[in-house]
């Protein structure tokens, strides 16, 4: 792949070996992909207690990361200064109790000196664990050159009362926010805290009297007045509270009142809502409040609100380039990702707090972009294994999600325990028996699937985008090629579990079945002007049949330069959904300035729209013009977020828990990019800079324990370990 704006003569490669001394130790200890396993909270917040003091109180408003797995899997990072790092032994030990675990004694287990360069995801092999116990652990490794570090400062667990197997995580977390602005206009005060989130508020006010009422209205939107909006459109949320005061000064919770949308199945066609843990409470999402007929002076900190989100580090992930209107955008999907966490699942907004499978695509794939959070992608799969959603491809998706899980965590309990629920959701057993692929246009009522794959609805229905209206055109067809197109990948990526779990049989079968997909497409669907019909009948090409194909890696190599032609001619004629297989596929064929045009794009269907309207979070329409029922607050179009990590700046892993990398920046026509990505072994950092008139510099730095295969524009490959490594690239 190349860096358009770059035409490379010649490669100087000045590769810079960084030797300030041998520093050289372990560091950021996670089980079950969980670092905080030692921090317990209360109601929410951080506290300072201790893992002895949480066992030793049976407070029910405490709460820890409480490990659920018989046999948790240990991670940790390594420090070192030296270039080409990489661990050939480590020892665990876990022990019963602090002063063993300080003086390097594991009672519990002893792994021995272990030949093995695992750093993430390493199986407990010690004896069974017992429920509800606080125990301790830590590791010392050994490096390739005989280096012996010291052992690990130690990390306590708490297992849960039930070690039934269950993804392990943290409690949601609290933060307290002043407002960023108090605005006054007579016995009016307008509250801005900034941005918008899901949060509880509070306020410290005072009555002289006793007698008086004030009224609160909390929203995220603005009037015309610059008044918090009581009629905002769509699902764009507003409550009002009223507030009778005691005399002198009180504080007051403003309590959010579930809404059935949030809370009952039945409203949402048998879906089940996430619902909020009793030790939050129910939140709502506000960005602006407005205090009327409050007379008294009002105090920055006397108006607060809790922020409700996942455990969440703002400095784990950055990025910069030299397009402004690119990094707000890289803003606004990070903290998309955060807001929108509140929940501890991945739900598709506040519209209806559902967990579906094309919305946990994305937000998982942003979310490991932007954070070193890996429980609640996690979580959110599991969700859906026991309650799977209604349309095809989304379902499709599954082993996509579940795939990904493994290569960005490096565990593979996940795909162990719920092998065969992956295989069902793959819909292998449905596929036509003369072209080999899935016909579902007209409804999949299939019994024995439905019955397997834990769905709340009767059947399950094609969908290709959301709203209807964004389908350009689109022919649905008893087969649909843009189902298709997540078939075959579900597939390709179920042949790939099949064989990480040693499964030899299922993996050429599913090798085959994918195969024979692609041939399917590339002789019944493809037409003679190099594009692919909707579907089987049909005679019309659409962006979805042809960007998914693109995407999914099923198009012809033969037929690359017309698809990509034809993707341009229709612009961004998808929903924010779409938009992450719109890029895709725009990178997949090597045109960056096209992708980057899309994700700056200030018309009607850009993420500039969303900011225009208003948004602090990505929405889940490109405007009310286009769904007029949309909220504010849905992660599925947060697709730039990863779209940057993975395509522009090019970070991918090719080896679970990213053993190994692969770094092919597209950036196009920007002069300079910088990205901070986390793994579970470390931060990786991309940086491409201009270096006088005629040159640039390629600079990446590697965490130790990883192998990385640098793509450098002109299509040169370096294979690298640890350290920094300095590319000047001359220009034509």
């Amino acid at each position: 792949m190349k860096i358009c704006v770059l035409s490379i003569l010649i490669v100087l490669c000045s590769v810079a070996n960084v030797s300030c001394g041998n520093s050289f130790y372990v560091y950021n200890l996670a089980v079950d992909m969980i670092r905080e396993t030692d921090v317990v909270f209360k109601g929410g917040f951080r506290t300072q207690m201790t893992l002895e003091e949480y066992v030793a109180n049976d407070s029910l408003s405490l709460q820890v990361a409480e490990i659920h797995s018989r046999r948790p899997r240990f991670s940790w990072q390594i420090f070192s200064t030296k270039n080409n790092t990489y661990q050939q032994k480590y020892r665990i030990l876990v022990a019963s109790s602090k002063d063993l675990i300080d003086n390097n004694k594991g009672d519990v287990w002893d792994s021995g000196l272990v030949v093995d360069s695992s750093s993430v995801a390493v199986v407990y092999g010690g004896g069974a664990l017992s429920p509800a116990t606080l125990y301790y652990w830590k590791v010392m490794i050994v490096d390739d050159r005989g280096r012996k570090s010291d052992f690990s400062d130690a990390k306590g667990f708490v297992t849960a009362h039930d070690l039934d197997d269950y993804t392990s995580v943290l409690p949601l977390e609290k933060h307290t926010k002043q407002p960023l602005s108090i605005t006054l206009q007579g016995t009016t005060a307008m509250i801005d805290f900034g941005k918008d989130a899901f949060s509880q508020m509070f306020l410290r006010l005072n009555s002289l009297t006793g007698q008086d009422t004030v009224v609160v209205h909390l929203g995220e939107d603005l009037d015309s007045l610059g008044l918090v909006n009581q009629k905002p459109l769509g699902n764009v949320r507003y409550r009002k509270f009223k507030v009778a005061l005691d005399k002198g000064y009180s504080k007051y919770q403003l309590i959010v009142e579930p809404i059935a949308s949030n809370t009952d199945p039945n409203v949402n066609n048998g879906a089940v809502p996430v619902l909020m843990p009793g030790y939050i409470g129910e939140v709502m999402p506000f960005r602006y409040a407005q205090i009327d007929n409050y007379e008294q002076r009002l105090v920055y900190s006397n108006i607060t609100r809790d922020e409700v989100t996942y455990p969440f580090d703002d400095d784990a992930a950055d990025f910069r380039c030299d397009d402004t209107l690119l990094n707000q955008i890289w803003e606004l999907c990070k903290y998309s990702m955060k807001a929108t966490s509140f929940a501890g699942t991945f739900v598709d907004g506040d519209r209806e707090r559902i967990t579906y499978e094309a919305d946990t695509y994305i937000n998982q794939l942003s979310y490991y972009a932007v954070s070193d959070q890996y429980s609640i992608a996690r979580n959110s799969l599991e969700r859906l294994i026991y309650h799977s959603t209604w349309p095809t491809e989304w379902i499709l998706q599954t082993a996509l999600i579940a795939y990904n899980d493994y290569l960005y965590t490096g565990d593979i309990a996940f795909l162990q325990k719920y092998y065969e629920d992956l295989k069902m959701r793959t819909m292998w057993n449905l596929r036509n028996a003369n072209d080999h692929l899935l016909h579902s246009g007209g409804g999949i009522t299939d019994t024995y699937l439905l019955s397997h794959i834990n769905t709340h609805t009767s059947s399950i229905r094609d969908i290709v985008d959301w709203p209807p209206s964004e389908l350009n055109g689109y022919q649905l067809k008893e087969c649909n090629t843009a189902v298709n197109a997540f078939y075959y990948k579900g597939l390709e990526a179920f042949a790939e579990i099949a064989a990480a779990l040693d499964n030899s049989y299922d993996a050429s079968c599913f090798r085959k079945y994918a195969q024979e997909a692609r041939n399917a497409f590339n002789t019944i669907l493809l037409r003679p002007d190099s594009l692919y019909n909707d579907g089987i009948g049909a005679d019309h090409a659409s962006l979805h049949g042809n960007m998914l194909t693109l995407a999914m890696g099923i198009t012809a190599d033969t037929c690359r330069s017309a698809a990509l032609n034809f993707i341009k001619k229709q612009g961004m004629a998808c929903s924010p959904y779409g938009a992450q297989f719109l890029l895709d596929a725009v990178f997949e064929v090597n045109d960056p300035d096209y992708a980057l045009k899309l994700m700056t794009d200030t018309t009607l269907r850009s993420w500039y729209e969303m900011m225009r309207d208003g948004s602090t979070i990505t929405t889940e329409s490109w405007s009310h013009k286009i769904k007029k029922n949309q909220d504010w607050n849905h992660a599925w179009g947060a697709a730039p977020a990863n779209i940057i990590s993975r395509r522009l700046m090019g970070i991918e892993p090719t080896k679970p828990g990213f053993a190994r990398v692969r770094i092919a920046p597209q950036t196009g026509r920007l002069g300079y990019a910088y990205i901070k990505q986390p793994t579970p072994r470390g931060i990786i950092t991309v940086e491409i800079k201009p270096d006088g008139a005629s040159k640039k510099r390629f600079i990446v730095e590697i965490p130790p324990n990883m192998t990385a295969d640098i793509v450098l524009p002109d299509g040169d490959t370096k294979t690298v370990g640890s350290g920094r490594w300095d590319y000047v690239l001359k220009n034509r």
